[in-house]
């Protein structure tokens, strides 16, 4: 049975205003009916077919039928982002929907489609269904808002607007008591949430607070593939603050979880934080050594993962002065970035910026600051971001006694430097 059917239960008793204890009378005790709706007790096909019958639901999810289980379960693999299963069943529930299903599930069919369409990175679609959702959204109930909430932002995370992000993650806080389906599990996931987007735009200690949370319950439920993406958070947020050893022991255990469960995924990303750790302390050669091999292991994965360590071994290059390597992996990165949209990737922009630096700086330099990076960075609100670039032509414009100039952008420099 699984937790599925013990969900679907759960909403069918709230749907038809049922108690436990009236659910449960002349077939269970309330204890063990809660422990089937937490998904803790496997009942006998007897069991169910009574509670069924109470609650007139169909006790099995067949073939062709949408159930309120498969829905459910739906959820479950969203949640779990489990792609190719959320696939499946939504192609399924698109399929078979029709309009006697209970409206409070289908509004939530609804909502969780904006993240499904997310997932499946079909932005065009998640915008289509966020301007349908918005029409109704005053009328949703507090768990519809805590999805709405939370996939809207997942939607501007995908989109690099992380501060949005933030704020609709932690306006979907608010609602965490509601009847949230797989609870605990999903509430866990968005404090994971709030700590990645919190740490997108520096906010360090709200990053280390929310991350150290979602922790605590991953390694209570032994998903060690969570907890070693969380260790690296951790080891991102220690390297801000300055608390190396720290950040080196939370890399150490993300490398050790990787290594067990046989985790390429996770050991590219603690390559290339550890590459960042020795950056910072001054360890070029062992920094590279590092992106060197976060860029072996995405060989084969997509152009945008790839840019990450091509950026950073051009960057570690550039800044001991050599020149010849720097110029190969920055013109590798503009290569490979040609096909890509600079909304999608922080990198594309900078390889532009980096061929001037390196063959020497032309006209078109200034444009590609003044009119197209720091304005996205500025719509993105990626203020770490825009105020190195602001730096960079601050002390262009110095060097070349365009003092005016300069001294706006020194200006602007100022301002965003008060926000950290």
């Amino acid at each position: 049975m699984g937790i599925d059917l013990g969900q679907a239960i759960k909403f069918n008793r709230l749907r038809a205003n049922m108690t436990q204890a009236e659910l449960a009378n002349g077939i269970i005790s309330v204890s063990y009916l809660s422990k089937i709706e937490n998904g803790t007790a496997e009942p006998p096909e007897e069991i169910i077919g009574l509670l069924g019958e109470r609650l007139n639901m169909n006790a099995l999810d067949s073939t062709n039928a949408v159930t309120d289980q498969s829905i459910i379960r739906w959820f479950h693999h969203l949640l779990r982002v489990n792609i190719d299963e959320s696939i499946r069943l939504y192609n399924k529930i698109k399929n078979n929907l029709i309009n006697g299903y209970d409206k409070k599930l289908t509004t939530l069919v609804d909502i969780h489609k904006l993240y499904y369409f997310v997932l499946i990175k079909d932005y065009k679609e998640a915008e289509n269904v966020i301007v349908s959702l918005q029409k109704s959204s005053k009328k949703f109930s507090e768990n519809e808002m805590y999805y709405y909430l939370k996939f809207l932002g997942c939607y501007h995370y995908s989109q690099m607007e992380y501060k949005k992000a933030l704020d609709f993650f932690q306006n979907a806080e608010r609602y965490i008591h509601s009847d949230i389906f797989h609870k605990a599990e999903d509430i866990h996931n968005l404090y994971y949430l709030i700590g990645s987007s919190a740490s997108k735009i520096r906010q360090t200690h709200l990053c280390l607070l929310y991350t150290l949370r979602a922790l605590e319950y991953y390694q209570g439920k032994y998903e060690l593939r969570r907890c070693a993406k969380c260790q690296i958070l951790l080891g991102i947020s220690y390297r801000r603050i300055n608390n190396i050893d720290k950040a080196k022991e939370s890399y150490g255990f993300a490398i050790k979880i990787a290594h067990k469960i046989d985790d390429n995924g996770i050991l590219v990303l603690c390559y290339q934080n550890m590459g960042k750790l020795l950056s910072s302390i001054g360890e070029s050669f062992e920094s590279i050594n590092h992106y060197l091999k976060s860029y072996e292991l995405r060989k084969n994965l997509s152009i945008e993962k790839k840019l990450i360590p091509i950026s950073s071994l051009m960057n570690e290059y550039y800044k001991i002065g050599d020149l010849e390597n720097a110029k190969t992996w920055m013109e590798l990165g503009l290569e490979l970035s040609k096909s890509i949209d600079p909304s999608q990737s922080i990198h594309v922009y900078e390889f532009k910026v980096y061929e001037h630096l390196i063959n020497g700086i032309n006209n078109s330099f200034e444009s590609l600051i003044t009119k197209h990076i720091i304005p996205f960075y500025h719509e993105k609100q990626l203020v770490y971001e825009e105020a190195n670039y602001t730096k960079l032509l601050a002390k262009y414009y110095f060097d070349n006694r365009k003092y005016k100039q300069a001294a706006i952008y020194y200006k602007a420099l100022d301002n965003i430097n008060s926000y950290f």
